[in-house]
């Protein structure tokens, strides 16, 4: 077969897209240029923003723009798909019914990643948008997987509000060390492991000096991912998600 292709509906954020290329650059095995993944992507930043319509559904609804990017995606020749966004996970259902190749899922993965490692009872700290977490769709991922899923309370939550969309997406100052603070005051919660669960979260998961193992970066899972299922067709011959 000829090396499977993945398509990333990108633009969601424009930075946190290419830090995702650059994740699955460095999770691959590669000595030379051709022993990495091929890949397509559509960086679309006019994709309305999903907090804003999970919050208040009469604002545009960035589920069609998706599903377009999707099959436009398909057509390019992608053989699977991935979404550089968490919160895009609320329309997951409908991306994926739109093409007929799978859609490699963040939430779940990062949910399955953490109930191998950390044990299933565990009590997950979750650091997301506003709408990630008023939408419950990444708790009930993580519960499917006898995961507990603790909140930031809403002091912290305006915080890594203002991180997500002052600094990330603004293109504005932030400190880096303030992830660090808001995963350990869930981690004084009880919180076993705490999810980096906004791709904008992600960019300032990179720039820490020290990333201890009870962070989970959410886009860090998910290029692992789709890394192992390109190295795994390439072995077999054939994709399998």
């Amino acid at each position: 077969m000829n090396w499977p292709v993945l398509g990333i509906i990108g633009g969601v954020g424009p930075l946190a897209t290419a830090y995702f290329m650059e994740a699955l650059i460095r999770h691959t095995p590669a000595s030379r240029d051709q022993d990495h993944m091929p890949m397509i992507v559509f960086n679309d930043p006019q994709i309305p923003d999903r907090t804003a319509h999970i919050l208040d559904h009469s604002k545009a609804d960035p589920q069609p723009e998706m599903e377009k990017v999707a099959r436009w995606l398909q057509d390019a020749g992608a053989d699977y798909l991935a979404i550089s966004c968490n919160t895009a996970h609320y329309y997951y259902e409908g991306i994926n019914s739109a093409v007929s190749i799978p859609v490699v899922n963040i939430m779940e993965e990062t949910a399955k990643r953490i109930a191998s490692e950390v044990g299933q009872g565990a009590q997950v700290g979750l650091l997301a948008t506003e709408g990630t977490i008023a939408s419950g769709v990444f708790q009930s991922y993580l519960e499917r997987h006898g995961l507990r899923t603790v909140e930031p309370d809403a002091s912290e939550q305006r915080e890594v509000t203002s991180l997500i969309y002052d600094g990330v997406k603004a293109n504005g100052p932030y400190d880096d060390s303030q992830l660090l603070v808001l995963g350990e005051s869930l981690r004084a919660r009880g919180c076993d492991a705490v999810i980096v669960g906004c791709t904008e979260l992600s960019v300032i998961y990179q720039d820490l000096d020290e990333r201890p193992a009870w962070l989970y970066d959410s886009l860090d899972v998910l290029a692992e991912r789709c890394v192992q299922i390109y190295l795994d067709a390439r072995e077999r011959g054939t994709l399998a998600i």
